[in-house]
């Protein structure tokens, strides 16, 4: 964060603190970050450039020492920049006021930012250095054997120095004398884990505990990691024959050594002990190393006993709702997962009765532990299913579309007969028979699942059929006028009329019928005349017209 200051046409006072407690013939800098923030296009290319001025005055108002920045340049990005002044206190003064101020003239601009506003002591340079490199921070593990020795040095200017070391273990919020620890250099003492921070103050030996006079010099930062967390030691068991899989190391270890008997060695996060031998027993052990340095060894204990070895046939085909059983052998437990539909998961020949293709894994572990396992794949071949569709009513010379329907694995099917029939081995063929006929779907399986069929029924007219006479007594029987409309037809048109042309019934819906009223209301019995028209599939139209006999 920092402030912004708009100074346009106010001349004053931007900052006052008055300071106590400073030392006698002590000289301070007092400083602060500056930016301007005027930039070309501001106050159209015109604007006043801001000009601050530092002060320190004692507290009468005599002015000390003061410092003018000059006009701070345009720019397109801030350009911060320390400014300040230095200034010495007489013997017997120990109150300096600060004061920041500026003489901005009248008009637009003289704007700036101020930041991290300071008053230090100013004296000889004093720095810290770790076993006599440049380095300012430590970072290792906490089971280092190295000593760490922070020495000190700083310039000419003082009369009687004394130094204090210190230690900051909030990462340098605040700092706490270390007792006794008076000279130019401290012995880092060994610790386990954390992080400190140290420096050394200098001041004259009078005022070495006024914080206002002492010179500070750079921070070490120190940290030590805590050691990884040790496995204890641990049996592992090999099988002869086998490969043997090492446990697998810490995923933050950077490298990874295994050693072992036989001259076994291995670098690899994936270390495998081949084809196990009774050579081959021993300890085992894992060196990993991690970030600074860390490492951690571990053991591992490895006996060699006899491996097992399973075998079962690996592949099954049978129909669904059939059973089968499964076959494995070798010396020990068996273990079938998944253990779905099956008899039993702990024999080594289940009876099984599935109801999809499942891979099933079968384990067989001996008497020593040892563990050998095999994939055994059961293939279910669905029953074939046929459905020919619904009945389907077509006028001679038309055609209908059959839309079959077959299901099952491995199927292959066909429509009998092969007459009148586009293909008989699509399975939604068109056929157009020139009487009725029936047409009989067979879905066969493959693989020996069997044979099933379906049957639909074409029904042919040689015209569009309407009946000559109904009877609307609500006898339940002929009580409505309707029209046999063939499968896929559309009738676009039906008009009755009474013998007086007018007209009784008007509809589209084949089905809706004519009840033999107008209004609810009886019609006479007699003759009607009706017309219609129809449009079959493929677009063609058909009319048709007659007479009706209404019968009460």
């Amino acid at each position: 964060d920092y402030m912004l200051v708009n100074a346009e046409s106010t001349p004053g006072t931007i900052y006052v603190d008055t300071v106590t407690g400073l030392c006698s013939n002590t000289t301070y800098q007092f400083s602060a970050w500056i930016t301007s923030v005027m930039q070309v296009y501001t106050c159209n290319g015109t604007a006043l450039l801001p000009d601050i001025i530092f002060t320190a005055e004692t507290a009468s108002g005599q002015v000390i020492a003061s410092y003018s920045t000059g006009k701070l340049p345009l720019t397109d990005d801030k350009q911060w920049k320390q400014y300040g002044l230095s200034f010495k206190t007489s013997a017997a003064a120990d109150v300096v006021v600060l004061r920041l101020k500026i003489n901005a003239a009248f008009g637009c601009g003289s704007a700036f930012a101020l930041d991290d506003i300071k008053l230090q002591v100013c004296g000889p340079p004093v720095a810290v250095t770790i076993n006599g490199s440049n380095s300012s921070f430590i970072e290792v593990c906490a089971d280092y054997t190295d000593s760490y020795t922070l020495q000190a040095s700083y310039g000419a200017g003082f009369t009687d120095p004394i130094v204090q070391w210190q230690n900051s273990v909030d990462s340098g919020a605040t700092y706490t004398n270390i007792p006794g620890e008076n000279s130019v250099t401290y012995q880092m003492p060994k610790r386990s884990g954390g992080v400190i921070l140290y420096r050394i103050l200098v001041a004259e030996r009078q005022n070495i505990n006024s914080p206002k006079c002492r010179i500070t010099s750079n921070a070490i930062y120190t940290n030590i990691h805590p050691l990884v967390a040790h496995q204890p030691p641990r049996n592992i068991l090999g099988c002869l024959g086998k490969n043997l899989v090492l446990p697998y190391p810490d995923e933050l270890a950077q490298t990874v050594a295994w050693s072992g008997p036989d001259n076994y060695n291995s670098n690899n996060a994936l270390s495998v002990v081949p084809d196990i031998s009774y050579a081959d027993t021993g300890i085992y052990k894992l060196k990993q190393v991690f970030d600074y340095g860390c490492t951690a060894l571990d053991t591992f204990y490895l006996k060699a006993y006899p491996g097992a070895t399973i075998s079962a046939q690996s592949e099954y085909n049978l129909c669904e709702e059939k059973t089968v059983t499964l076959t494995a052998s070798g010396e020990g437990n068996f273990k079938w997962t998944p253990s779905d539909n099956l008899s039993s998961d702990a024999v080594p020949n289940p009876v099984l009765t599935p109801h999809d293709s499942t891979l099933y894994k079968v384990t067989l572990t001996n008497s020593f532990g040892c563990k050998d396992s095999t994939l055994v794949t059961v293939n279910v071949f669905k029953k074939p299913y046929a459905n020919a569709g619904s009945d389907v009513t077509i006028i001679k010379g038309d055609t209908a579309k059959l839309n079959g329907v077959v299901k099952g694995s491995a199927i292959n099917f066909y429509w009998s007969p092969s007459t009148f029939i586009q293909d008989s081995h699509l399975i939604s063929p068109k056929v157009f028979p020139a009487v009725d006929m029936e047409y009989t779907l067979y879905a066969v399986s493959t693989v020996g699942c069997g044979t099933t069929s379906a049957t639909i029924k074409i029904r042919v007219f040689d015209n569009i059929y309407v009946p000559s006479a109904f009877t609307p007594n609500n006898d339940g029987l002929n009580d409505k006028l309707n029209i046999v409309r063939p499968s896929g037809y559309q009738l676009l048109t039906f008009v009755i009329y009474n013998r007086w042309g007018n007209i009784v019934y008007s509809g589209t819906n084949a089905t809706d019928g004519w009840d033999g009223t107008v209004n609810h209301t009886p019609q006479d019995p007699g003759m009607y005349v009706y017309f219609l028209e129809m449009q079959n599939p493929s677009g063609k139209k058909f009319t048709k017209k007659g007479t009706i006999t209404l019968i009460r």
